[in-house]
């Protein structure tokens, strides 16, 4: 993961991770979040936004990064059923276990949460970069790309209710030098990208839904702590928001 680091640390890297938190943003909005795990890190600040008495936690294997906790995404160091949002940050293109780290996410995912997984697509322009570069180049070019659908293939088979797919990113940065500078504020490079366009997207944000029947969201009472795994790590301090620390500075 360390070449897709340094990949978000440059300037295309910089405007995608933008786009891509934008978005998410957008769909944690109308989620029940109260405790968010990110599993990777974009770095230079770049996160979800969580309100009200929400938590959101960052786990990556990034010993200098901005994270909160540091282990691999294949072994999550979390309980059963203890968060309600998990985000996968472009961890399923960069691994040799992949279906393994979707297991953890669900693992840990309370019923009724939501799994949010942002993967590059590989029938796209961004798809079509990667072959050209027969495998010896850097990231993100160096990824193993993954469709919307087999992403929500992979969630059924998991037990999960695919909910809905967005798109981001038709063109790749190479392409977008270009193109003139008015053509390129009148594409939907920022927003989501439509029904017409979706499949052609350079990045898939895949959204499934643990369904359990006969559950109800637990109360707020039982949420405010993260529940960690006693084998692995402990007191670990959370993200916490604006609107807690503006209340306790009044």
């Amino acid at each position: 993961m360390q070449s897709l680091h340094t990949w978000f640390a440059s300037s295309a890297g910089q405007e995608l991770a933008e786009r891509e938190v934008r978005l998410l943003n957008r769909r944690l909005a109308g989620l029940y979040a109260t405790r968010v795990l990110q599993v990777g890190a974009y770095g230079a600040g770049h996160c979800p936004a969580v309100f009200g008495r929400a938590r959101q936690w960052i786990i990556d294997n990034w010993s200098q990064g901005p994270i909160d906790l540091q282990a691999e995404s294949e072994i999550l160091p979390l309980a059963n059923e203890s968060v309600d949002v998990v985000i996968l940050i472009h961890q399923l293109e960069f691994s040799a276990r992949p279906h393994q780290i979707m297991r953890e996410a669900v693992r840990v995912l309370a019923p009724e949460g939501h799994l949010l997984v942002l993967s590059f697509n590989p029938f796209s322009l961004w798809g079509a970069r990667r072959l050209l570069s027969f495998g010896a180049a850097a990231a993100p070019w160096s990824g193993r790309y993954l469709s919307a659908l087999r992403l929500s293939d992979w969630m059924l088979v998991l037990g999960l209710t695919p909910r809905r797919s967005d798109a981001l990113a038709l063109l790749p940065p190479f392409a977008l030098r270009w193109l003139p500078r008015q053509r390129l504020h009148s594409m939907p490079y920022n927003q989501s990208l439509g029904p017409l366009f979706r499949w052609a997207g350079g990045v898939n944000l895949v959204i499934g839904q643990k369904r359990v029947p006969g559950s109800t969201y637990p109360s707020l009472r039982r949420l405010r702590k993260l529940e960690m795994n006693p084998r692995g790590w402990a007191g670990v301090g959370a993200r916490r928001t604006y609107q807690e620390t503006g209340n306790e500075k009044s």
